[in-house]
Order: C-alpha cells, then structure tokens, then sequence
C-alpha cells in the first residue's frame, strides 16, 4: 500500500517538462508550415489561371483550420499542465510543512521546517568529485553519490547504467532530493533536525539515520534542539566505533571535521558549536588510540592551548 501512494515528484517534474518541450516543438513546427504554405499560396496566386485561385483558396481554408486545430491541442495541452501542476502542488504540500515528528514523539508544530536548498547547500560542502578509496566502504563515489545508488536512480527512471563518474549536477542533486530528503523524511521535519538528518543519511545510509532520529527523538520529543544534541552525539559514536578499525581509522579527522561544520550550520549558534566541540574533545581524551586525533581537533579547531578543560 505504502509504495502505491508514494508520490514522486521528480518524476511528475520530468514528465511536466517533456510536455512542454513537445508543446513548443508543435508550435514551432505549426509556424514552419504556415510560413512554407503562405508562400506556396503567393506562388500559385501568382500564375493566372481561375483553377490555380480556386486550389490556392481551398488550401488557405485548409491551412487555418489545421491552424485552428492545432491552436485548440496546444490550449487543452497548457490546460492540462496547469492541472498537472496544481494537483502535484496540492500532494507535495505535506512536505513542504511543519509536520508530526517521523519516528516516536511530536515535535512542536510551530517549529520552523527544514529546507531541502539549505540541507543541500551543506551537503555540497563536503562531497566533492570522484573518489574510489579502496577502504572507503561505499565503494566508488562522484559528488557524494556512490556506483549503486547512481544504477538505482537510472534504473528508476528507465536509463541504461553508466559509471557514476558520468553524473551530472543535475542527476546529483534530483538524487540528493528523492532518496535522502524525501525518502528518509528530513522534509518533515523542522531544523535544525531535518538538515543534520538529511545529512546522516548521506553519510551513514537512511537506515542509521533513522535509527538515530528515533533515538534522539525519544529522549527529547518536544524538543528539536536538545534532539539535534542527543542526534550528533549518536553520530559521534558510531564514527569512534568505526574508528576502531586501523583501517577506517584514516577518515576520522574527515568525519569529526563534518560533524562540527553540521553543529554550526544546522543550528547557526557558534555556542552550540564550541560546546559541541568540548564533547567530542572529552570523548577523544578518553581512548589513547585517538592521541593523534585529540593533537589535529585541538590544533585546527583553535583548542590548542585549552587542554583539560
């Protein structure tokens, strides 16, 4: 049931697009033909003979009733788009409001909701071109999409396959908009939670991310701010846990570096950030394999001088 009310907005956007692409097509041929048939009018009206005026007229009449056929498809046709568009309007409002929260508790409605453009702006921060690190665990990666979430999309919209390093902006970012701000419900939620959620997606899949939006929402359910606290403190951990493997160990500065760039941007408080940044210091502080780590957060995080407090 669920798959078969699932709307799919850039889908319906494509096929918006391609309609009026064919509507402009028609026009421009229709005057193609008119201005080829006025002229071939004018040529034979030219030749004296009462039989070439008589074809001459039957055609004229011909030509503006194609022309007035023509011009009522291209009317029904804008009619239709107009309808299209509202309805697709009317079934993506949902998600453009402040919603119930997606996992367990209510967020308060007054909340002021998430923008997928804000959240994205983020993301494009921090995903640059094609990578291929064979330690990187998703395998081969162009603007942040990796190889099998490219071949979902393409196949999703009847394309044949192609290496992800051919993605373009575009692909990228209707990527970006269905399967991380839709799919895992940022769009629902109010920021500054629906940014970091979004953004764990990406960086974690959607099936941690909801876990710890669940989580965080569990223990703050009324409360987006202190949800978004609980929500990078779980991120915070899973990346100290993956960091436990040597060889993952070599995207930890990376990942910390993002996560404290999130803390700032999601809420737009520097206070939050500076406390958010004590957290991950003291966590640090706490295992002898992250020494190295502790001397990169403390140097580029300007806490250099600050040690044990």
């Amino acid at each position: 049931m669920e798959s078969e009310l699932r709307v799919h907005p850039g889908r319906i956007q494509d096929s918006i697009r391609r309609l009026r692409a064919w509507q402009g097509e028609w026009a421009e041929r229709l005057e193609h033909a008119r201005r080829v048939s006025i002229a071939l009018i004018e040529t034979v009206r030219a030749v004296p003979g009462q039989g070439f005026q008589a074809k001459a007229t039957t055609h004229h009449q011909h030509l503006g009733l194609v022309a007035e056929r023509v011009e009522r498809l291209a009317r029904t046709l804008e009619q239709a788009l107009e309808r299209l568009e509202r309805a697709f309007q009317e079934a993506a409002q949902p998600l453009r409001e402040p919603f119930p929260s997606v996992a367990a508790g209510v967020l308060p409605t007054a909340a002021v909701a998430a923008s997928f453009e804000e959240a994205y702006a983020f993301i494009r921060r921090w995903e640059g071109g094609y990578v291929n690190d064979p330690d990187d665990r998703g395998g081969p990666t162009n603007l942040g999409i990796t190889q099998a979430t490219y071949d979902r999309y393409r196949q999703d919209h009847g394309l044949p396959i192609q290496d992800v390093r051919q993605i373009t902006p575009e692909e990228a970012e209707a990527i970006y908009r269905q399967y991380y701000w839709e799919a895992s419900g940022a769009a629902r939620l109010p920021r500054p939670l629906g940014i970091v959620h979004m953004d764990t997606a990406v960086n974690m899949g959607g099936k941690r991310a909801m876990e710890f939006l669940t989580e965080a929402q569990r223990r703050h359910p009324n409360d987006p701010h202190a949800a978004v606290e609980a929500y990078l403190d779980l991120r915070l951990n899973r990346y100290l846990e993956l960091a436990q493997d040597p060889s993952q160990r070599k995207f930890l500065n990376g990942w910390l570096n993002r996560l404290r760039d999130l803390a700032g941007v999601a809420t737009e408080s520097p206070e939050f950030q500076r406390a958010f940044e004590q957290r991950v210091i003291a966590r640090l502080e706490g295992d002898p394999a992250f020494a190295e780590h502790l001397s990169y957060v403390r140097r580029h995080w300007g806490w250099e001088n600050q040690e044990g407090r």
